[in-house]
Formats: structure tokens, C-alpha cells, sequence
């Protein structure tokens, strides 16, 4: 099996998301490949302050940039001080997996070489880009991971809008991927509860577990998938980055980002 894993370059939560997946499969991963969000970066801190506003911002930012200054360390020098790492670069190297960055995925000469390359699986976990049908048709089988239970919560911010709508429970959705963002054939979904004491931080956390152990799974019994079902969505299942009101009824409602 070949493998091509998408995914983008964040400290906190995607580590310990494409760990375990390169621990289990990393000699069947033959590149991870870093899709940069392709957002210009004012825009980018515009939605930042959108989901966490100043005050949670300012700590988020805190936790960001010391998790980035550790990940910028040596691979052995984090380990031996964290247990952990905190590049998901730093992971892939560690399983011996190529990295690939890849500004535009839409590219026709990165296309030629997926093509070429001839991969059994794409996998996207986080990619900061849509992957285009031309990519997409490069492979037997394209599964994206998504942070929700679809087709509750397309798009963005999926560990707040849980805790904002009190639901009891979340998980991550496996589907196929299409030109639409999370539009896709759902081929499993994983849930685990959301408890009183939850935050946006933990649930985030528990994303990431929750989809690791999805996507191993998945990859253990490819090319035996469970049957797709339908992921049939409307406008109202879309929610973006929460506005400035919406984060102040959350706090009203005892709800926490960290």
C-alpha cells in the first residue's frame, strides 16, 4: 500500500494527530505532504482573533508560539525534554517519511508527479487546501478526516460549535473526498462523549486522538472499507469562524476555550 498523507504545519494539535498514524504506517507513507492554508496571513489572524477573540487569543498565542519555538529544536532535544513532538515535519522525519511543502496542490506539475507516483491512498488530516479533482483522480481511494460528525459542523472551528450548542457528544467523520469541502461519502464516523468540564482546548485534543485512531484503523483494513453512506447537507450544517457575539453567549453559558 502507498500512501500520501496531506496535511498542514501546526504545533499543538497535529502531532500528536499524524504520530500515531506514522507509527503504524509510516513505511507505508511515501511523503507527508504540507498544504499551507493559502490565505493571506492578515486574513488568517482576522479568523484567529474571530474564533478565540483577544483575551483567549492572547493566551492561545502564548501556548502557539512556545509549542513552535520547541518544535524549531532538535528532534532528540524535544523528546528528551517533552516525550513529545511538536513539528509534524519533526514527526514525519522521525518515521523516516519524506516532507514535501507544497504551496499550491493545484499545481499541474505537483499533480504530474502524484500521478506519476501512482498512490493507492491519499489521506488528508488538516491540509490547508481543498485537494482538486485532478489530484483526487491520482489515486485509488481519497479519505479526509474531519473534526465533526457530519454532516453536523462543515467547516470550521468543529471543537467549538459542540460546546456552543451543548451538544453531548462529537467525533470525526471519515469520508470520501469530492470538489466540495466535507461533502463527501462518509465511510465512518467515531464519536466520544463531551463532558461538563470540557474545553475548545480538550475537545481539540480529543480530535486528535479520536482521528488518529480512525485513520489507523481505516488503513488496517484497506482495501476492505465500510460501505460509503450519504452526507447529504444543506447551508445550515456550514458553520465558520464564531463572531464576536457568539463568542460572548459562549461565555455566558460557562463555556471555555482553555
Amino acid at each position: 500500500m502507498r500512501v500520501v498523507l496531506f496535511t498542514s504545519e501546526e504545533p499543538l494539535y497535529l502531532p500528536p494527530y499524524i504520530q500515531p498514524i506514522l507509527a503504524a504506517y509510516g513505511d507505508a507513507v511515501d511523503r507527508l505532504v504540507v498544504a499551507p492554508f493559502d490565505a493571506p496571513l492578515r486574513r488568517q489572524v482576522r479568523e484567529y482573533l474571530g474564533m478565540y477573540g483577544v483575551r483567549a487569543g492572547a493566551r492561545m498565542g502564548l501556548s502557539y508560539l512556545g509549542a513552535s519555538a520547541l518544535g524549531a529544536l532538535p528532534r532528540s532535544v524535544t523528546r528528551r525534554m517533552t516525550g513529545r513532538h511538536y513539528s509534524v515535519a519533526g514527526v514525519a522525519r522521525a518515521h523516516d517519511v519524506p516532507v514535501e511543502r507544497v504551496p499550491d496542490v493545484s499545481d499541474p506539475g505537483f499533480v504530474d508527479r502524484m500521478r506519476a507516483l501512482d498512490p493507492e491512498v491519499l489521506l488528508s488530516v488538516v491540509a490547508g487546501q481543498r485537494l482538486p479533482p485532478a489530484l483526487l483522480d491520482c489515486a485509488t481511494e481519497a479519505l479526509n478526516l474531519h473534526g465533526s460528525l457530519l454532516p453536523n459542523y462543515r467547516g470550521r472551528a468543529t471543537a467549538f460549535w459542540p460546546l456552543y450548542y451543548g451538544d453531548d457528544r462529537t467525533g470525526v467523520t471519515a469520508h470520501r473526498m469530492t470538489d466540495r469541502f466535507d461533502a463527501g461519502p462518509v465511510i465512518e464516523r467515531r464519536a466520544f462523549p463531551i463532558e461538563d468540564d470540557d474545553t475548545v482546548d480538550s475537545v481539540y485534543r480529543k480530535l486528535s486522538a479520536t482521528g488518529a485512531a480512525l485513520a489507523v484503523d481505516l488503513l488496517d483494513a484497506y482495501p476492505e472499507l465500510p460501505e460509503p453512506t450519504p452526507n447529504e447537507t444543506t447551508k445550515a450544517d456550514y458553520h465558520g469562524v464564531p463572531d464576536a457575539s457568539e463568542r460572548r453567549t459562549f461565555r455566558e453559558r460557562g463555556g471555555e476555550f482553555l
